[in-house]
This record gives structure tokens, C-alpha cells and sequence, in this order.
């Protein structure tokens, strides 16, 4: 309901210890930018993984996204990620 309320208010009710200035400002807009186009509702979260039309996980799915990436993670970054350890063990091969 917090996040509801900031969200709704023009401009944003949000106030920082420290200002924003230079790249810190750029990414602040950046994420408010994003924000903007999320609409909350009261029913439960529910997770959707985006690569898949069904909305649900599959190695296949994520396989074809990784070697289609130009990003590709360091073997220390793929062990940070929060998947299961067998999608981690997939990826770092």
C-alpha cells in the first residue's frame, strides 16, 4: 500500500538523504521512468518468466537467451545468481 500511495502522488513523495546529482540522478529517472509504467493491483504477486509464452520457466528458454545475449556473465557472476544450483551449474558450462 506504501508503494501504491509514492507512486500515485505527482511528483513522487520521495525524499533522499543525499542528492542526486550526475549518473545517480540519470539512473533515479531511469527507474522512475520504468515505475511509471507498473500498475499495482491488490490481487497476489505472481511470477511470470518473460522468455516463455506459458509464463513459466524452462532451461530451454533460458539457454536461447543466454546464447543469444551479448552479455554474457563471468564464471564468479553465475554463481551469485538466484536460480536452483542446477541451472547455475547449466549456465557456467
Amino acid at each position: 500500500a506504501l508503494v501504491a500511495t509514492v507512486l500515485q502522488s505527482i511528483p513522487l513523495n520521495i525524499q533522499f538523504r543525499r542528492v542526486l546529482v550526475g549518473e545517480r540522478w540519470e539512473a533515479w529517472l531511469h527507474l522512475v521512468r520504468r515505475l511509471m509504467g507498473v500498475q499495482l493491483t491488490p490481487q497476489p504477486d505472481q511470477l511470470w518468466w518473460k522468455l516463455t509464452r506459458s509464463g513459466e520457466f524452462t532451461v530451454k528458454s533460458m539457454y536461447i537467451d543466454t546464447i543469444n545475449s551479448s552479455v554474457i556473465p563471468s564464471s564468479k557472476e553465475v554463481w551469485k545468481v538466484k536460480v536452483p544450483l542446477k541451472i547455475k551449474v547449466f549456465m557456467w558450462f
